[in-house]
């Protein structure tokens, strides 16, 4: 859509026809305050606007002067638009009659559209249909800004969820999600109802649910009073940054908060970094065994002692059992009254080794063919090979000496501990450490809190030198200090809170995993399967809107960034940081590049990135609907300077938007008041130009007199 042409007449301060033929680009009205710039713009919006009042108010009492009793004429703001190629006509009006005593009446406004076709071709069409089709109301909301203060739209809480709806294909998931979290809730009051007749289970089941409920209750009262916090420090520092207004040196205040937020961090960071919980590591970290060794050197030598006294007990047995059968006396014969090694000690292997090459490797000695010492290798290995044999009949098994092998637990616990041991010698030397560490720490919180001391005396001392008068600054003072112990207070509880929501997160997962736990018993198979692919249903419906979402963000502040960039060359730009914060909705502040908040930008900054966000809508706007639409801005841009203004509308010109900006900028007088366009116009890019001005000479106590000229430059 391209605004061809814009006529104006006897609308208020524009005396008969006046008409703008507008480029397909940058086109500049420029205006001096109360010369009709502001009057262009009221005009286009009572255009796009519905409502028949106060239409007298609206007619130029230039016109009404110069016709006589029973005259009418008409009141008109009508546009030209090309769009596919076709030309349509929007207009409205309405009739004027002069009345005597230079009164009028008026009829109702007429707002009617033409459809004029290539072949030349004309179809009236009703207005506000045809203004819907060309320049949908949604996108005009995006698209007509008066002053500087408009042009954050998202000081309007919904204002993202429109954007969404217009640009975004997350909006095409709303009602899946709803369809799948409704069926999903449906599957999970199927099987607890299946887990709740079986009453075995039953009342643990009702328990579990009365402490879900408990802790859901819980949590979304911690939440409640979290998004209440993050409120108040929204509201507090927009009280602050109403204060620093009235601040003179800008500037310094703006670089010694930034000081002073960065000590507040570090101290923030440096408290995190202490840890007195002593009590818990005592038990976690095993300080509580930090003399332990002794101890554990008696507890070893007491297992060591029942480990040999345990074998010199089955030694005893198995001699009595030996004499018994009469199986064991060569055993008995060698191993006299000492306590024996185990059976099967050496191995198996080993001894069939030992006796082919016929030489003990134990003793390190010989065994030749008929020695005693081959003898008692070949019976020991005859013996281990016997204990291996099982015994047939059930009644010839002796019984064990030990039906249980304890003292073999308590040898592993007595290693285990000893591979320890060297982990408790170091307790001391962790606990000194760590003490020195929190103390070391304690030391820096103290030089922290001493420099921020001096920044808060300094900032102090900066607001003292404030442009309102002395009798409001202690008030503006100390409410301006109160609210920065706010901030710090309420977030801090906002810390707090989050620890809370997520410890009450935590035990709501423990009881939901137990209520899995017995709806996996207890339900069919069948309601599980089902509940469980309804769960997944839900949750692909709503990972895929949140991930288009976060795809819509990501492209604004992607586009928002490069634009700001540009408009920004040779001065700080920082970066545009969309916040999204509950239900959608989305705050935007200036960030430097290692992340923190830009404390208080300045007005011409905060003009700056408002603009780049909504050039990048309009970017979008194209990509997305394949269409292009006008932007209107009046007075966007009167905190920057004229050197930065002409970067900034040379910037406009190189989009392919179709922008209208109307100025007072490069309009000055001269020695004897006149008004003239300065020089430094001739740098400005544009396609278009104009200069809207009274025309001389005027009575500026008499309305009448007042006509607005059209001059194209």
């Amino acid at each position: 859509m391209i605004i061809k042409e814009i006529l104006i007449e006897n609308y208020l301060c524009y005396y008969g026809i006046k008409k703008f033929s507008l480029s397909n680009g940058l086109n500049i009205i420029l205006g001096e305050n109360g010369e009709g710039k502001t009057k262009f713009f009221e005009a286009l919006e009572w255009l796009f606007n519905d409502g028949n009042d106060n239409l007298d108010k609206l007619v130029s009492k230039k016109a009404l002067a110069e016709k006589d009793n029973d005259d009418s004429f008409r009141v008109r703001v009508e546009i030209t638009i090309e769009q596919y190629e076709q030309t349509k006509i929007l207009s409205k009006q309405f009739t004027v009659k002069k009345n005597e005593d230079n009164k009028c009446s008026v009829g109702n406004s007429v707002f009617s559209g033409i459809e004029e076709f290539s072949n030349g071709e004309r179809n009236t069409v009703d207005g506000k249909e045809l203004l819907e089709q060309i320049f949908p109301s949604q996108i005009r909301r995006y698209s007509m800004f008066k002053g500087e203060e408009e042009l954050n739209i998202f000081d309007n809480e919904d204002a993202l969820i429109k954007l969404i709806n217009l640009f975004s294909e997350a909006k095409h998931y709303d009602k899946y999600e709803l369809r799948g979290e409704s069926l999903r809730i449906a599957a999970e009051k199927a099987v607890e109802i299946a887990s709740k007749n079986n009453t075995k289970n039953q009342s643990e089941y009702n328990k579990i649910e009365n402490d879900i409920n408990y802790f859901q209750k819980q949590k979304n009262e911690k939440l409640v009073f979290f998004e209440e916090a993050n409120n108040n420090i929204e509201k507090t520092t927009k009280n602050i940054q109403e204060v620093e207004k009235y601040i003179n040196n800008a500037e310094a205040l703006e670089t010694i908060n930034t000081r002073i937020y960065k000590i507040e961090t570090e101290i923030s960071k440096t408290e995190a970094l202490i840890s007195e919980n002593y009590t818990t590591s005592l038990f976690d970290e095993s300080w509580i065994l930090m003399n332990f060794e002794n101890i554990h050197k008696e507890f070893a030598s007491k297992v060591a002692n029942l480990s040999i006294e345990r074998r010199k007990i089955q030694s005893d047995y198995d001699k009595e059992l030996g004499i018994k059968e009469g199986e064991k006396r060569a055993k008995l014969a060698l191993l006299k009254d000492l306590v024996p090694l185990p059976n099967g000690t050496p191995s198996k292997a080993i001894m069939e080794e030992m006796i082919k090459d016929k030489f003990c490797k134990v003793c390190n000695r010989p065994a030749e063919e008929g020695s005693d010492a081959l003898k008692f290798m070949t019976d020991r290995l005859k013996l281990y090979l016997d204990s291996q044999k099982e015994t047939i009949e059930k009644e010839e098994c002796p019984k064990k000496a030990f039906e249980f092998n304890y003292i073999n637990r308590l040898v592993n616990i007595s290693t285990n501990q000893e591979d320890g041991l060297s982990k408790l010698r170091n307790i001391n030397q962790e606990i000194e450490e760590l003490f020195n560490f929190n103390q070391s720490r304690k030391n820096d919180l103290v030089e922290l809190r001493n420099k921020l001391e001096k920044e808060l005396h300094e900032r102090d001392r900066i607001i003292g030198n404030s442009a309102i008068g002395s009798e409001k600054l202690s008030v503006v003072l100390k409410d301006y200090n109160s609210w920065q112990r706010d901030i710090k207070i309420i977030n801090q509880d906002v810390n707090k809170l989050q620890i809370d929501i997520d410890k009450i997160t935590d035990q709501l997962n423990v009881l939901k995993a137990q209520k899995e736990k017995i709806d996996l018993t207890n339900a069919n198979a069948f309601l599980i399967n089902t509940r469980s692919i309804l769960r997944n249903i839900d949750e692909i419906f709503k990972d895929t809107k949140n991930r288009k979402f976060d795809e819509f963000i990501f492209q604004l502040s992607k586009k928002s960034n490069n634009i700001f960039s540009r408009i920004n060359i040779d001065a700080f730009t920082g970066i545009i940081d969309f916040k999204l914060i509950k239900n959608k909705k989305v705050k935007i502040q200036l960030q430097e590049e290692n992340g923190s908040i830009f404390y208080s930008p300045n007005q011409s900054l905060l003009t700056s990135m408002h603009i780049s966000v909504l050039l990048a809508i309009a970017e979008l706007t194209n990509e997305v609907k394949e269409e292009r639409y006008p932007i209107l801005f009046d007075a966007p841009t009167s905190s920057f300077g004229e050197s930065k203004m002409t970067e900034f509308l040379n910037l406009i010109y190189e989009t392919e938007n179709q922008t209208i900006i109307l100025i007072k900028d490069y309009i000055a007088k001269d020695e004897n008041k006149n008004l003239y366009i300065k020089p430094e116009f001739e740098k400005v890019k544009r396609n278009k130009a104009f200069w809207v001005r009274l025309e001389r000479p005027f009575d500026e106590k008499n309305l009448k007199t007042i006509n607005t000229e059209r001059i194209e430059l």
